[in-house]
């Protein structure tokens, strides 16, 4: 236990970690182990993992944080997309482990600056719930499309937007070869096309060598794997994506793709094909890893094509 929150318990076992994730319906990859683990590979920034509890002591939830510290000026620390609760857990429960949360890091006891992006859902009853945590929220909804893959692919290709299934159609026609084997030259090839469309496009997301330390960390026997899929024409490879699966869910975490690429519409074609190898492994929901349509209008554009649920969260709170 905590000091000062009963309701807290720390954990550094990756099975149970994993095996809890499992049972949360909507899990996130900001909440999975390996997760944690690349962002500490690749900063000095390192996960603090929590189980969620009860009055009783029974697990209701889980809550992986990360800090950094900045010698006597104090630590800052940042939740993403957590915490996850399991189904069932009622408000007041959910309430207190929230409120846990806040008291283990508030700065007037720790020297720790809270900035905290909840999975919980925009609108003024989530906002008036942080302001009751002391927080005030700095940065408005954030906002992905989520996608079930439940269904049988017939209903899901049926559930596509016109243009899109029309797109697909296009390149499932054209010369484009599929390979989902994972090649470190093809990798490089994606991870240095994903870096400089960051730079040129200003994306915020993870840059190569984060997804590189994820894929070293993942464990596909605890849940966690990173997935290359390429598009060829002949042996050249004119498009990329890399989708993560952490627990019952899986994240777009990048895509690339070269004029040839563009014309032949190989990222519908290898979005379709990596959804349907997902659903194989048994993941039962897709997110689409965020959908900006100001600054990104195309790319939002073709991730809405899939008709998936559009979701907004609560925003940042600090």
């Amino acid at each position: 236990m905590t000091d000062s929150n009963p309701l807290l318990q720390p954990i550094d076992d990756r099975a149970a970690w994993s095996a809890l994730l499992a049972r949360v319906r909507r899990d996130t990859l900001e909440q999975s182990w390996a997760y944690g683990e690349a962002v500490a590979a690749v900063s000095r920034t390192r996960p603090e993992r929590w189980l969620l509890l009860d009055g009783n002591g029974e697990t209701i939830g889980l809550a992986q944080a990360f800090r950094r510290r900045f010698g006597a000026f104090g630590s800052l620390v940042r939740i993403v997309r957590g915490p996850l609760f399991l189904p069932g857990i009622g408000r007041a429960a959910r309430l207190a482990a929230l409120g846990a949360l806040r008291q283990q890091y508030r700065w007037r006891q720790k020297h720790t600056l809270l900035w905290w992006l909840p999975e919980l859902p925009g609108g003024a009853e989530s906002e008036s719930l942080m302001r009751e945590l002391g927080l005030e929220q700095m940065i408005t909804g954030w906002s992905s499309v989520r996608l079930d893959l439940t269904p049988a692919p017939a209903v899901l290709r049926g559930q596509l937007d016109g243009k899109w299934r029309n797109a697909l159609k296009a390149a499932e026609r054209s010369p484009l070869l599929l390979d989902e084997n994972w090649d470190d030259t093809t990798f490089s090839t994606v991870m240095q096309a994903h870096d400089v469309q960051r730079i040129e496009k200003r994306f915020l997301g993870p840059d190569g060598a984060f997804y590189r330390a994820f894929a070293a960390a993942a464990d596909p026997a605890l849940g966690d794997s990173a997935h290359l899929f390429t598009a060829k024409i002949g042996s050249r490879p004119v498009a990329g994506m890399l989708l993560l699966r952490h627990g019952r869910g899986a994240t777009y975490a990048a895509g690339w793709s070269s004029e040839p690429g563009r014309l032949v519409r190989a990222h519908h074609r290898l979005l379709w094909h990596g959804l349907l190898a997902l659903k194989n492994l048994g993941v039962e929901h897709f997110d689409l890893g965020g959908a900006n349509t100001e600054e990104g209008a195309g790319v939002a554009r073709f991730k809405l094509g899939l008709n998936g649920e559009v979701f907004t969260l609560a925003g940042s709170f600090a």
